[in-house]
């Protein structure tokens, strides 16, 4: 933890504070000098000492070395390794896992305890206790053959015993033998003597044997014998007669129903072929018309874009042109006043001549003067007295008491006033 400077002279005033409050009402209680108790227990100069925290040492955490592949059971056993038994490919070989306290490593602890206090895979005493390769689980099952796990990890019987001899290890020699399990497998081959099988007889329900009664006696019995034995010939007459081959039994179908048979299925078949390319048809032309239309509205948003784009560049240009011909009018309308004002001059002195030798009057309109003829010509009054020259402005209006001004003259009015304000 680390504090300020100042949040640390705050905590050592406050402290001293509160140790020279105690001594001088201690003084106070038991009538000595508080002033000279703290003079002598040096609370007047009170400091703070730091001290640099104590490294620990960190231990470095035990590494196991393990091997580069799984290496079987041979008897081995290591008094500081975990007790229990891992399944490790299905070879059950000691856990690596270190005892801290008990027989386990914590993993194999948890797992005990919830199997009554025995491994799943079981100890390695329990597998000590017995031959390398008839040990059995818990539960009944066996270590898997070693060659197994070579050929899983595809390593040859030099490098399993290489592998070993950096740990220590003694293989058995019996790791090595493949089981006879592991060559043979599938259905087991029946001998060529069970394969031999007595000749078939005909096929059906065996026919029943036919008896001879023989009539031993006089002869009347030998002819009643006589006469049974030509009924006998005639029923086997009869059955030979009736019996046919069995090729040659009827079949219960003529050849016309086969043949309406055999069309109804073909037609069957290719109504479902039909129906099949039907649909298929059906589906194609619905994916290409969402296709279509798909595109079709990306097309129209594509030209919407553009359009819109046209027209802001169209406006831009518009206005650009706009700017650029009202810059051109005001400039041409600025070269020009300077024209038109010489031009009223002129004019105004052509007037003056024509109308040389009439009288004008002085009048005076919104507190200006001005001069005014007698057919209504108004003049500049001041341009006459300062420069002697007939400038006109307008038309006297007798009717409305007012100067009707030409376009020329009125903003040259305007512009004279706005320099006399200036003025």
């Amino acid at each position: 933890m680390y504090i300020s400077s100042e949040l640390e002279r705050q905590m050592v005033n406050a402290a001293k504070d509160l140790a020279q409050r105690a001594i001088m009402e201690c003084g106070s209680h038991y009538n000595f000098d508080a002033t000279e108790a703290i003079r002598l227990l040096g609370l007047e100069n009170v400091k703070v000492e730091r001290q640099k925290p104590a490294l620990v040492e960190k231990k470095a955490k035990e590494v196991i070395a393990k091997a580069a592949f799984p290496l079987p059971y041979s008897g081995e056993f290591n008094e500081a390794y975990c007790f229990a038994l891992r399944q490790n490919n299905g070879l059950y070989t000691q856990c690596q896992g270190t005892r801290k306290s008990g027989s386990f490593c914590k993993g194999c602890q948890v797992l005990a305890d919830k199997n009554d206090g025995v491994p799943e895979y079981g100890t390695i005493q329990q597998r000590q206790a017995v031959g390398v390769f008839e040990y059995t689980d818990p539960k009944g099952r066996k270590p898997v053959s070693y060659t197994k796990v070579m050929k899983k990890y595809k390593v040859s019987e030099e490098q399993v015993l290489a592998e070993a001899g950096k740990f220590g290890m003694e293989i058995n020699e019996e790791h090595f033998v493949v089981a006879e399990a592991d060559t043979k497998r599938g259905r087991p081959k029946v001998a060529a003597a069970e394969k031999v099988s007595e000749p078939k007889g005909p096929k059906g329900r065996p026919k029943k044997s036919k008896k001879v009664m023989e009539i031993v006696g006089d002869e009347h019995e030998d002819l009643f014998a006589a006469m049974v034995a030509n009924a006998q010939e005639e029923c086997s007459d009869d059955e030979s007669v009736l019996e046919m081959p069995a090729s040659k039994k009827p079949t219960g179908k003529s050849d016309e129903e086969k043949e309406a048979l055999a069309k109804q299925k073909e037609e069957a078949k290719a109504a479902k072929e039909a129906q099949r390319l039907k649909e298929k048809a059906e589906k194609e032309a619905k994916l290409a018309a969402e296709k279509a239309e798909k595109e079709a509205k990306l097309a129209a948003e594509k030209a919407e874009k553009e359009a819109k784009k046209v027209a802001l560049e169209a406006e831009k240009a518009a206005k650009k042109v706009a700017l650029e011909e009202a810059k051109a009018a005001k400039e041409a309308a600025k070269a020009a006043k300077p024209a038109a004002k010489k031009a009223a001059k002129e004019e105004s002195k052509e007037v003056a001549k024509e109308e040389e030798g009439i009288s004008v009057n002085t009048i005076k309109v919104d507190g200006k003067k001005y001069l005014v003829s007698t057919t209504g010509v108004v003049y500049d009054y001041n341009e006459w007295k300062h420069n002697q020259e007939q400038v006109v402005l307008g038309k006297w209006n007798e009717a409305q008491k007012k100067i009707e001004f030409t376009a020329e003259s009125e903003s040259e009015e305007s512009e004279e006033e706005y320099e006399e304000e200036e003025e």
